[in-house]
């Protein structure tokens, strides 16, 4: 990743998110303050208020998707924004994304400006062909700013994918919201900030899932990060050759089968078939995983039949969608050389 040398507009801008960030108030000091629910930074009858946040950074993003121009922080002055910083492999942003375009959809004839930072996590995300193919699969019309070199990230000194800015119409930063569970508390504010009544009606089923019963963390599969694998099959960088254990894996731990080549991001089966087995917690599993010359892969969970799931182009790929939470091994079984695993989430 190339880093680029900050200006002191920008470098003051950055500071200042930081700074809010450290100092903002959080939401359950509101509540014990006696504050209206829900918008921090709106009154009770649900106009805004003045903003407590800095002026929003500039947006150093490029090339612009679904936009005929690039936007700027000028461009959004006028406007209430939503500046969301996501990634296209990323469960959490995409469950996220089911609301945001909805957002776009309801509010934006009103006044509401939605950008998305595509900020990559994985080499693949970086091409824009695979970020367009990403706008397309997931029916998203709203200006995406490629952020390859994290120049945006860096500049609002962003932290998660996602993470959520609402700016005012003079793009003064009223909320900074990080990952899930944030829906109806954006959207009161959203709707306060363009004069509307901040109150919104309950969906069923609600935008943001119930994670409470999800005891399965993120994994990774490469060498960059640490991996769950098993201690006894000796994970390591590099070609290795691994079996099966007699036991399975323990719980939030995979075992392997077949020989792969741990290097970098992804691990990739280099026989002629493999497998994986991975002990999870959820109801429901996501696999980072691509195949340049496509794959067919059987899936089983549990009890259940094999599946067969076709692998091409790196993406999440949800492998186990699933209503019954608690302990389960998933299997996965590649007939193929050439199948690459990223990472694994869970629902």
């Amino acid at each position: 990743m190339t880093r680029l040398a900050a200006s002191d507009d920008l470098r003051r801008a950055s500071a200042l998110v930081t700074l809010w960030r450290t100092l903002a108030v959080k939401r359950r000091d509101l509540l014990r303050s006696g504050l209206p629910s829900g918008a921090a930074m709106l009154s009770a009858i649900g106009q805004p208020a003045r903003a407590a946040g800095p002026a929003a950074p500039p947006l150093l993003a490029g090339p612009w998707l679904n936009s005929a121009a690039p936007l700027d922080a000028g461009a959004l002055r006028g406007k209430v924004s939503l500046v969301n910083f996501w990634t296209y492999t990323c469960i959490y942003a995409l469950r996220s994304m089911t609301y945001i375009k909805r957002w776009h959809e309801e509010y934006g004839p009103a006044g509401l400006q939605v950008v998305g930072i595509h900020t990559p996590e994985f080499g693949f995300e970086h091409l824009r062909p695979n970020v367009e193919l990403a706008l397309r699969e997931y029916g998203i019309r709203f200006p995406v700013g490629q952020d390859n070199d994290y120049r945006t990230w860096r500049a609002w000194s962003n932290q998660a994918w996602p993470s959520f800015y609402i700016l005012d119409r003079e793009a003064w930063i009223v909320m900074l919201r990080e990952g899930e569970g944030h829906a109806m508390e954006m959207e009161r504010t959203i709707r306060g900030l363009l004069g509307r009544s901040p109150e919104v009606p309950r969906r069923d089923p609600p935008d943001d899932m119930d994670v409470s019963r999800i005891a399965s963390p993120e994994m990774y599969f490469g060498a960059i990060h640490p991996t769950p694998q098993e201690s006894g099959q000796s994970p390591r960088r590099g070609l290795a050759t691994y079996a099966f254990s007699s036991g399975g894996p323990r719980l939030n731990r995979y075992e392997l089968d077949g020989t792969w080549l741990r290097d970098g991001e992804p691990l990739v089966l280099r026989s002629d078939e493999g497998r994986l087995r991975l002990r999870y917690s959820a109801a429901k599993v996501h696999l980072v995983m691509g195949a340049p010359n496509g794959a067919t892969v059987g899936v089983r969970s549990g009890t259940e039949d094999w599946r067969s799931i076709r692998v091409g182009w790196p993406a999440l790929y949800t492998v186990v969608d699933g209503a019954r939470y608690g302990e389960q091994v998933i299997e996965l079984e590649a007939m193929s050389p050439g199948l690459a695993l990223y990472s694994a989430t869970f629902g």
